[in-house]
């Protein structure tokens, strides 16, 4: 029942003690089986009762997520635990808090010790950079000092340059310098804006790091980096490097000049690292002691959290009685799980020690119930899809049912392929068989939604395979694993298609030939008929792989595709309407019966479903014996052959024979035709003629293909062919376009071209299905409001009495329903309102038939 309409519900009332009630929906929790309802909806979050213990929650929950983030960088893993004993929730908080203070201290310190640390190494790689470009510049005969105030007694920068560069030492440089590290990115920009401010007067020296480094600022970001040192002239200059190198995040570090005391700070510099990797190494073992500790721990507290918060959110819903110290608490539960409930409450009780027993009262109320379906994890997923774009509303027929086909259906028939499927198919199969595996996976974001549609892939995964048969490709390739292709041509050497007279391997100019039984239909040796009826081979299943080696593959592929996709579409839209048909039976609403769900019903039939009739009609003709007579009817001529003396008429003349003259014993009577009755091309022979014989006279087919002339029925017609066999005209008819016989339906109403015609009178049906889709358009907007105000308008002149209050069943609902229709449950009738109700409903439903059909052509437009 639950799975075609919605539960039954009922309005339930609790008394709980207030010492029970933490432990009482804790059980109720684990059954999930009530609604509470919000009985404080006019108080704020901060003026509820456990507004304090919802807030303790949020800050644990913060706690364990910073935890969880620390085991994550440490790149550690919980080990598996059947069962972890949580603390008393104010404990475990006091425990949390305490935790959180002692991390975070040890945290900040080891970060404090990784800058330290970087920034040794930054400064021993300027050190010995340094110490290179010193020598060098020793060996030209350039001397250091710190830097004249007076720019005028400095040594130019460019003169240095041609020194070092021609190899000639100066005597008696006095420059200044800054050396640090600096990310490699904004070396150029640097010296730029250096070269720019010095106007020349400095001379940039930088070596990229080949180590990883890293930003002091923050330690975890690994940077490229580069060693730089600036020389240049003049306290001004000085001012001015220094603020620029300042701006661009560079670190400045100690440089001298002389090689001794360069000596003696690397050797204190590599002392200072050798003592902080010793005190790192024991803070992060002290740290990551700690975590260990609580990792395995993390998860069930994050848990437990939550389930306290659930537990507190849902106190904060109740009303706490002063007098009688107990919370009064409202909600929906199912009619079936009542005696769950009940049991969920003693259990609660009994596990808080009270000494009262919670009591459950069910409430008689009009009160419209809330919407819920038991679904099993099969069918969760595609109840969400339906519930994601409408929820039922209560009691009302649960589209899911069908919705478990027809939308893997429809994606198999959009995306068919038996190798894609395949692939699919076993995604969702190992998943669904592991599931208990991966239940712990699911809890992130991506993969957790693949997992919750684990079943929603595996259907979807069948009906793609299964549509890859009917469209027979294996990853678009064609196969012929069923069966041998049902062609022949005079190109292929087949043995069994060289059995077959007319496909010539040495005629190249041969058309495609279906295999076929033509031997046993006509005896070749003796000329003679044998009365078989000539029948084509058919592939086994699903469209045959020859088609993939004609010019037309894709067009014949698409058409076949955009049928299909338009006969599974329209059944689903039809099997959607057949619900309100469902709705309305349960409820007794016969006003929406006959002026909604009639009219509704007409207006999709008559134009797309009866699009679906011509699509089968087309698909299950025999085209090869469907022939237009006189440019007035259509008849069928079975590829049966003809008898010598004509007898078995409708037949066909025997095969092979280009010139009619070469025919057997009726050669003579048909001779006596008009020459254009003759359907084979000059020396081309074929399976033969269709031979009519219609008020006594004997008609042969004629070659219509490229002569207009033949469908002129002012030339050719019945009453012509009455007065004298030269008005007579038999020739066979093509498949007519269902995309034009669509479009001609609205624009040449009641008309038929013969060469058209699917069905026997096919016109007047046509005028008639549109005549009742556009009277069913004006009966699905207007009758309902009108009878609704009327209704509503006999209810107000006789006499009035309220319903009492009475519990809720689904004749009581469906009784509900009917009186809010009139105007009488709850608000009063509002015609207006009504009006524009039903007339966006009319508008969405002929514009979404329309919609929801030219979609499925996009599928494969």
């Amino acid at each position: 029942m639950s799975q075609f309409r919605s539960e039954e519900m009922c309005l339930v009332q609790l008394f709980i003690q207030s010492e029970a009630a933490h432990a009482t929906l804790q059980e109720l929790g684990k059954g999930g089986s009530i609604q509470f309802k919000d009985l404080n909806s006019d108080k704020s979050a901060f003026q509820r009762l456990f507004v304090q213990d919802v807030r303790r929650c949020d800050d644990m929950s913060r706690i364990l997520r910073l935890l969880k983030g620390m085991t994550e960088s440490e790149k550690m893993k919980p080990r598996p635990n059947n069962e972890v004993e949580v603390e008393h929730l104010h404990e475990l908080h006091d425990q949390l808090v305490d935790m959180e203070k002692e991390l975070k201290d040890h945290t900040g310190s080891m970060q404090q010790l990784l800058r330290q640390k970087i920034e040794l190494e930054e400064h021993r790689h300027v050190l010995r950079e340094g110490a290179q470009w010193f020598q060098q510049a020793y060996s030209r005969g350039v001397s250091f000092t710190a830097p004249q105030t007076d720019p005028d007694q400095g040594v130019e920068l460019t003169g240095m340059e041609e020194g070092i560069t021609a190899g000639a030492p100066r005597a008696g440089s006095v420059l200044g310098h800054i050396a640090g590290c600096i990310p490699t990115a904004n070396i150029f920009d640097m010296s730029q804006t250096l070269f720019r401010a010095t106007r020349g007067n400095m001379l940039l020296k930088h070596e990229e790091i080949n180590a990883p480094m890293y930003d002091p600022t923050k330690p975890e970001e690994e940077v490229a980096k580069s060693v730089f040192v600036i020389f240049f002239s003049g306290e001004r200059s000085r001012i001015k490097i220094d603020k620029i190198v300042d701006s661009y995040g560079a670190t400045k570090y100690r440089l001298p000049e002389q090689v001794p005391q360069q000596d003696e700070i690397v050797k204190q510099v590599d002392e200072r690292l050798k003592d902080l990797s010793m005190v790192l190494e024991k803070t992060r073992d002290y740290r990551r002691g700690k975590l260990e500790n609580i990792l395995d721990n993390i998860d069930p507290w994050m848990l437990h959290v939550q389930r306290e918060k659930a537990v507190f959110h849902t106190l904060n819903m109740f009303n706490y009685d002063v007098t009688h110290k107990c919370l009064i608490a409202e909600g929906w539960a199912a009619a079936s799980s009542l005696d769950d409930v009940r049991a969920a409450l003693r259990r609660g009780t009994l596990k808080a020690g009270a000494s009262v027993q919670t009591v459950l009262t069910v409430l008689k109320t009009k009160e419209s119930p809330p919407t819920y379906f038991k679904s099993s994890k099969v069918t969760a997923g595609f109840q969400a899809i339906v519930d994601a774009y409408g929820m039922a509303r209560y009691q009302e027929f649960n589209p899911a049912v069908f919705t478990f086909i027809t939308f893997p259906f429809l994606f198999g028939v959009m995306f068919g392929d038996i190798g894609h499927g395949f692939i699919m198919a076993l995604t969702g199969g190992l998943i669904c068989l592991f599931e208990k595996k991966l239940q712990a996976a699911a809890a992130n974001d991506m993969f957790g939604t693949i997992y919750e549609g684990r079943y929603n892939i595996l259907m979807m995964g069948i009906f793609a395979t299964y549509s890859g048969f009917i469209y027979n490709e294996l990853f678009s390739v064609p196969l012929e694993v069923l069966g041998s292709t049902a062609w022949c041509s005079g190109e292929m050497s087949d043995p069994s298609c060289l059995d077959i007279p007319g496909t010539t391997p040495h005629n190249s100019t041969m058309q495609k030939w279906l295999r076929t039984n033509i031997n046993e239909a006509y005896n070749f040796q003796t000329q003679q008929s044998t009365g078989v009826e000539v029948s084509w081979d058919v592939f086994p299943m699903g469209q045959d792989p020859g088609w993939s080696h004609t010019a037309n593959k894709l067009n014949s592929a698409n058409s076949f595709k955009m049928k299909f996709a338009i006969v599974v579409g329209v059944v689903q839209m039809v099997a959607g309407v057949c619900c309100k048909l469902m709705n309305c039976l349960y409820f007794k609403d016969m006003i929406t019966l006959y002026f909604v769900y009639i009219p509704e019903m007409v207006f999709i039939n008559s134009i797309f479903g009866y699009l679906v009739i011509l699509i089968l009609v087309k698909w299950t003709t025999n085209w090869d014996a469907t022939y237009i007579l006189n440019n007035s009817e259509v008849v069928h001529i079975p590829q049966v052959y003809c008898l010598d003396d004509l007898s078995n008429k409708p037949c066909w003349t025997a095969p092979f024979h280009a010139d009619r003259s070469t025919l057997p014993i009726y050669a003579a009577e048909l001779d006596k035709l008009p020459a254009r009755m003759w359907c084979m091309a000059k020396g081309v022979g074929t399976a033969g003629c269709a031979v009519f014989e219609w008020q006594g006279k004997v008609i042969v087919e004629g070659n219509g293909y490229g002569n207009n002339s033949y469908s002129d029925a002012s030339l050719f017609n019945a009453e012509a062919c009455s007065n004298s066999i030269d008005g007579c005209m038999l020739y066979k008819q093509s498949p007519p376009s269902l995309l034009d016989t669509l479009i001609k339906m609205f624009m040449e109403p009641g008309h038929v071209p013969i060469d058209n015609q699917l069905i026997p009178g096919q016109g007047g049906l046509q005028a008639f299905l549109i005549l009742i889709a556009f009277v069913s358009v004006p009966m699905l907007l207007l009758p309902k409001p009108l009878l609704l105000k009327a209704k509503h308008q006999k209810a107000k002149r006789g006499s009035f009495h309220p319903v009492e209050e009475m519990p809720l069943t689904a004749d009581d609902d469906s009784a509900g329903r009917r009186e809010s229709d009139a105007g009488q449950h709850g608000e009063e009738f509002d015609f207006s309102e009504e009006m524009v109700h039903q007339m966006i409903h009319t508008i969405e439903y002929v514009l979404g038939c329309i919609s929801n059909t030219a979609s499925y052509l996009r599928l494969w437009a």
